[in-house]
C-alpha cells in the first residue's frame, strides 16, 4: 500500500462525529492520544443533532440506568465549565404529566418509586406546575416535577465539542465515509475511507445505527435501529421552562412501564385519523428550545431500516398531538419535521467497549444523557483505568444475546 493512500495517522481512529464520536475523541486526546476522526456527512447531521437536548433523569430505570444518566449529566456541568455557555445547558427541571385520574394514581406510584430510588421528585397540582413551564396543556391534571431533569442545546453542544476537539489537536475529516476496516490478524489497525487510509492502533466505531453496518465484516452488534421522529414549531413562547413528558406513549420511560401497577392501555399513544399502525411506537415529549420553539415528539417507526426519512404515520401522530394539546398555537408555522436514526438495546443500555478486534461506543437510545459518559468510560478502557460502569456496558454482557 503506498503512501499516497494515507490520508491520516493516529493512534485512535474514530469513526463519526455525533456525540458520542466527538465526546470519545475530546477524551482520548486529553489522555494524550492523537486522534483522527472520520464522518460521512458532517457531525450535526444525524441523531446527535435532531432532538430537542432532554436530559431525562425521573425516567431512567434504578442501577446502572440511573446512575449513568446522572453521570451524564454531571459530564455537561463539566463542559458548562470549561467551554462556558455555548450551548445552552438550562437546569429547569422536568414535568411528567397526567391527564386521567386512572393515569394519576399510577403516576403516584411512581412518585413513590422515585423516592425510594433516591431520586427528590414533588407531586404537584395543575397550578403548581404552570409555575415551571409555560407549555404545561391544559389538559394536564398533575405532575411529578423533577430538578435533576435538564436540557442543552445539541446544536450547539455538538458544535462545541468539534471546536473543542480541533483546538486541541484532534484531526476530523468531514465527507469521508469508512469502508472497512483494516486489520492485522485479530486487531483493528485504521479505515479505509473514501478519501484515502486512516492507519491507527486502534479503531473506535461510534456511528450509531449505522454499526449494524459492521454485520458485513462479521461483527454482529447487539442492536436493533430505528427511526425517531420530531416537529419543531416556529417561536410561540418568550419564557423559558421545564421539559415535559406526558402520557400518550411512554416508549422511553423504563421506570414507569417496570411497575407492578402499570398499565400499557393507560398511557396508549395520541389519537390520530386512524388507528396507529404496527410497529409505531411514541415517546409523549414536549420542550422549548432557546428561541422559544416548540418541539412535539417523538415517534419511534422503521426498526430493523437505516431509511431516515420520516413516514406520514409518524407525522400524523405529532401533528394531532400538538394540535389537541395546543389549539392556541395551531396557526403557527412548522418550522421543522425530521427524523434520526436511532437503535435499541435488549436492555437499554448502550454497547461500550472492545469486540471484534475494535472498539464500539453505540446504541446510544437516550444518548444526550448516555453519550458523553459513556465516551469517558471508553477512553478509560482504552487506557486501563478502572472505570465503574465498564462491566455492565460490555458487548460481552450477558442481556445482549446474538444472533447464531
Amino acid at each position: 500500500m503506498s503512501s499516497a493512500e494515507t490520508l491520516a495517522s493516529a493512534d485512535i481512529a474514530v469513526v463519526g462525529a455525533g456525540a458520542a464520536g466527538l465526546c470519545t475523541a475530546w477524551e482520548l486526546r486529553r489522555r494524550g492520544f492523537t486522534v483522527a476522526v472520520v464522518e460521512q456527512r458532517f457531525p450535526t447531521y444525524g441523531s446527535s443533532g435532531r432532538n430537542p437536548g432532554c436530559l431525562w433523569i425521573q425516567t431512567r430505570r434504578v442501577g446502572l440506568e440511573l446512575a449513568l444518566a446522572r453521570a451524564g449529566r454531571a459530564k455537561y456541568d463539566d463542559f458548562a465549565a470549561e467551554f462556558g455557555d455555548v450551548f445552552d445547558y438550562r437546569r429547569e427541571g422536568g414535568l411528567f404529566f397526567w391527564e386521567t385520574e386512572e393515569q394519576g394514581a399510577i403516576m403516584d406510584d411512581y412518585a413513590r418509586d422515585r423516592r425510594a430510588a433516591g431520586v427528590e421528585v414533588e407531586v404537584l397540582t395543575h397550578t403548581q406546575a404552570r409555575e415551571h413551564t409555560p407549555i404545561l396543556p391544559a389538559t394536564a391534571i398533575g405532575a411529578v416535577f423533577c430538578a435533576e431533569d435538564a436540557q442543552i442545546d445539541s446544536l450547539g453542544f455538538i458544535t462545541a465539542m468539534e471546536s473543542a476537539c480541533t483546538r486541541a489537536g484532534v484531526q476530523i475529516f468531514r465527507n469521508t465515509t469508512a469502508l472497512t476496516t483494516l486489520r492485522e490478524g485479530d486487531h483493528a489497525v485504521g479505515v479505509r475511507t473514501v478519501r484515502g487510509v486512516v492507519r491507527a492502533s486502534g479503531v473506535v466505531w461510534a456511528t450509531g445505527a449505522w454499526a449494524s453496518t459492521l454485520k458485513d465484516e462479521g461483527l454482529e452488534v447487539s442492536m436493533s435501529t430505528t427511526r425517531v421522529g420530531q416537529m419543531m414549531m416556529q417561536p410561540v413562547e418568550a419564557q423559558s421552562g421545564g421539559i415535559l413528558h406526558g402520557p400518550r406513549g411512554v416508549d422511553g420511560c423504563g421506570a414507569l412501564a417496570d411497575l407492578p401497577s402499570f398499565e400499557a392501555s393507560r398511557f396508549a399513544p395520541p389519537i390520530s385519523s386512524r388507528p396507529i399502525a404496527d410497529g409505531v411506537a411514541y415517546d409523549d415529549t414536549m420542550a422549548l428550545n432557546r428561541g422559544g420553539s416548540l418541539y412535539v415528539g417523538h415517534s419511534i417507526d422503521g426498526r430493523g431500516s437505516l431509511n431516515p426519512h420520516i413516514s406520514l404515520e409518524s407525522t400524523e401522530l405529532m401533528v394531532a398531538a400538538g394540535r389537541d394539546r395546543y389549539p392556541r398555537y395551531s396557526g403557527m408555522g412548522v418550522m421543522g419535521l425530521w427524523a434520526g436514526l436511532g437503535t435499541e438495546t435488549a436492555d437499554g443500555l448502550p454497547i461500550v467497549g472492545r469486540d471484534d478486534g475494535a472498539y464500539l461506543n453505540v446504541a446510544h437510545a437516550w444518548g444526550v444523557a448516555s453519550a458523553p459518559v459513556c465516551a469517558q468510560v471508553l477512553a478509560e478502557l482504552i487506557t486501563g483505568e478502572d472505570s465503574e460502569f465498564a462491566e455492565g456496558l460490555s458487548p460481552q454482557r450477558a442481556a445482549l444475546t446474538r444472533d447464531s
